[in-house]
């Protein structure tokens, strides 16, 4: 993977000394809103039919390459996700229950984009992006409430949620997502744009940690893997340096 990125940079410097006239480097910063959903297979679909999106907040800063109507873009974001989930009614010693799980994730994220641009008008432009997001995770807090069929009493438990690949870190510290992400481009001047974006990130694998998934009984008796969804709404600036501006 870091050879295919080390590759396309290169391919767009070249690209850029070729054509600097309608080159330019950019950096930028831009934040919003997002909703994230846990994906569920095998058991763990069973178990949680109910699964549901929660809000979160996104920002960061951005940095890349506008070679004619081609970008190559990445930067740092902080982007919170996570989801709720819900059982159907069960049986247990206690007698009918309910139970509903809901995850606020911290992470950083990574994302490697390759896009274009198609300018309708000279300050106008539709975009559409695409790659890979590498998702460092920070923190998170489970909220865990369990109701019972007669009784006025709800059981409520809070849990602090781990990263990383110890006996007793729930989450991999690293989760790789593939990010799709449709836009708008308004040019303020040469030099200045804002950008609007609704991205669709996809994790790519099992966001457990397996060490830890393999020391829980609970995953013994439901099999299956928890998968990250985001849509994510954001709203960037952009400011342009243009490789043909020293000439």
């Amino acid at each position: 993977m870091k050879t295919h990125i080390t590759a396309l940079l290169l391919l767009f410097i070249g690209m850029a000394s070729l054509r600097a006239q309608n080159s330019s480097f950019f950096i930028g910063a831009g934040g919003g809103g997002n909703f994230s959903k846990f994906k569920y297979t095998e058991d763990l679909a069973e178990l949680y039919p109910g699964a549901s999106s929660v809000f979160g907040l996104n920002g960061g800063a951005s940095f890349g390459f506008e070679i004619q109507n081609f970008t190559l873009s990445s930067g740092i974001q902080y982007i919170q996700k996570g989801g709720e989930y819900r059982t159907d009614n069960f049986q247990d010693e206690f007698g009918t229950g309910y139970f509903t799980g809901r995850e606020k994730l911290h992470f950083i994220s990574i994302p490697v984009l390759l896009g274009y641009r198609k300018y309708l008008t000279g300050r106008f432009a539709l975009s559409f992006a695409i790659g890979p997001s590498f998702n460092f995770g920070l923190k998170g807090k489970l909220d865990e409430e369990t109701q019972y069929f007669g009784s006025d009493e709800t059981d409520v438990q809070n849990y602090t949620v781990s990263f990383g690949d110890g006996l007793n870190d729930d989450y991999r510290s690293m989760q790789m997502g593939f990010q799709v992400s449709p836009g708008l481009v308004f040019a303020i001047n040469e030099n200045s744009k804002v950008t609007f974006s609704a991205t669709w990130d996809s994790g790519l694998a099992d966001s457990f940690n397996p060490r830890y998934k393999d020391a829980n009984d609970f995953f013994d008796a439901f099999k299956g893997d928890q998968l990250n969804r985001s849509t994510i709404l954001s709203v960037g600036y952009e400011y342009h340096f243009r490789f043909g501006d020293r000439y």
